[in-house]
């Protein structure tokens, strides 16, 4: 969802069809999704320097992490391999590419600031090679896609950001202070704000709520005051 609105409680069944999944196959398929009380089809993602226009196709982000010790399995520090991967991503349709250098087990040793933008750096200085010599799949793909970086320590934002090639920071602190949201109003990246609890890397096993959906509606609301007072705008909010 992007934009800012109180989430409502109402649940939609949304029939799409000829979607073009990231496998290549065209379908039908049926989606469930939460629908704010506001909600306004018509809506726009502000991207750094361009812009995503609602309603559309749902968009296929693709995942390259960029270490050793994902849960996922297909982690490498070989800077080729995941701009390889990248570019796989991308011809098979995805519209954002995202991109961590720290795995988010909390069975794992955290890395230091400087490590993480090292190797973060390292794949953003390849990222034209993603594209190159590629065409997107289809008429509505974004292209090219968009550079999204997964982080949450505001130092390692504020050195990947002077790239000035990141359109997404995907925070996965869930924004505990208002630095991350300077750092993007400032760059013009749009802040991809998940649902979390306590600092990465630290297990949490305390939290229990009665009320899933009303924890998220008061969660995401005092997010959305934090992000905007730092002079983020609405429409560069994605949670």
């Amino acid at each position: 969802m992007c934009g800012c609105g109180k989430p409502g409680r109402t649940w939609k069944t949304w029939r799409q069809g000829s979607y073009e999944a990231v496998r290549g196959k065209r379908d039908a398929f049926s989606v469930s999704v939460f629908v704010p009380r506001n909600f306004n089809p018509s809506m726009r993602l502000r991207l750094s320097t361009r812009f995503i226009e609602f309603p559309r196709r749902p968009l296929v982000m693709g995942i390259v992490n960029v270490n050793e010790d994902s849960f996922s399995g297909d982690g490498t520090l070989d800077f080729d391999q995941a701009i390889r991967l990248a570019r796989s991503q991308a011809a098979a349709g995805a519209d954002i590419i995202d991109v961590g250098a720290e795995s988010a087990r909390t069975n794992r040793a955290a890395i230091t600031p400087d490590e993480e933008l090292r190797r973060l750096h390292g794949f953003v200085e390849r990222w034209e090679a993603v594209t190159s010599g590629l065409s997107p799949r289809d008429g509505e793909q974004i292209w090219p896609p968009v550079l999204s970086i997964n982080t949450w320590r505001p130092e390692v934002v504020a050195g990947i950001l002077t790239s000035g090639k990141v359109g997404i920071i995907n925070d996965m602190s869930a924004l505990p202070d208002d630095r991350n949201a300077r750092l993007c109003a400032e760059s013009g990246a749009a802040l991809l704000i998940m649902h979390s609890v306590g600092e990465p890397k630290i297990p949490h096993f305390s939290q229990r709520w009665d009320d899933i959906m009303t924890e998220m509606e008061r969660f995401f609301a005092e997010k959305i005051i934090l992000a905007t007072a730092a002079g983020l705008p609405a429409d560069a909010i994605i949670l």
